[in-house]
């Protein structure tokens, strides 16, 4: 799958690994920092992330060898923040918060020649392959795919390492990005959302009336996340990776 050739030294290029507080970036991290110099760089949402993940970053730190570069957007810090500027929080085409607090940070760091390795993992080679159509001025490699390990092996991995893994995922959610991700629609999250993290819930809700978001589909009708019945019996966590390819562009420039 991926478009980098087997001879890395044809680049001139930094290895710049996405690094998202998530178990398969930092798999990627790991196995990237094994093979030779990389740059392990997270684009800054912790504002909105489990503060576990200050933890978990310092942890991978330490098994890698190295730091992580932190970057973050000149105009912003939080997910609310966005929305309360722009006046768009998520739709078909993507989310704002990711367009502004991940991929314009993104762009302004990246150089021609960076060979980009993000934290798609042997399940996702779909996703990878879609993302690669999107992008093709990005060199990419996918060295999860490359390795064969799946979502389970990378959690295994990070187990194995002695790292204990981030808080979102012992609490049961599938992904460790923000809490009260505005991607998510299904009544199984947002109602986890408001029994772990009732503030962030009704900070979501607020600011989603505010814009007029319906952020949840319920019996197939969108609805406001103040008109979601507690007791709603749908108990399918939905796959919320905050990865690369959710990001728009929205007519903004870098």
């Amino acid at each position: 799958m991926t478009r980098v050739p087997l001879q890395p030294a044809l680049f001139a290029g930094r290895n710049v690994v996405w690094f998202s507080c998530g178990v398969a970036s930092a798999c990627v991290a790991k196995l990237a920092t094994t093979e030779g110099r990389a740059e392990v760089v997270y684009c800054d949402t912790s504002a909105d992330e489990h503060p576990d993940n200050a933890r978990f970053m310092a942890d991978v730190e330490r098994w890698i060898g190295q730091p992580v570069t932190v970057i973050r957007s000149e105009r912003f810090r939080t997910v609310n923040g966005v929305a309360a500027e722009t006046g768009y929080m998520a739709g078909p085409s993507g989310a704002r918060c990711t367009t502004e607090l991940k991929k314009l940070p993104r762009l302004h760091f990246e150089q021609p020649g960076d060979v980009h390795l993000f934290g798609f993992t042997a399940d996702e080679a779909r996703r990878a392959a879609d993302f690669e159509r999107n992008n093709p001025e990005l060199y990419l490699r996918w060295i999860l795919i490359e390795h064969g390990l799946s979502k389970a092996d990378c959690l295994e991995m990070v187990r194995t390492a002695g790292i204990e893994i981030p808080a979102m995922y012992k609490l049961g959610y599938r992904n460790n990005n923000c809490r009260g991700c505005v991607k998510a629609t299904s009544p199984a999250y947002w109602n986890a959302i408001r029994r772990d993290f009732p503030e962030v819930f009704d900070s979501r809700a607020r600011m989603s009336r505010e814009i007029g978001a319906r952020l949840v589909r319920y019996h197939g009708e969108r609805i406001f996340l103040d008109e979601l019945p507690e007791d709603s019996k749908e108990e399918v966590m939905e796959d919320l990776s905050c990865g690369p390819q959710c990001g728009i562009s929205f007519g903004v420039q870098p």
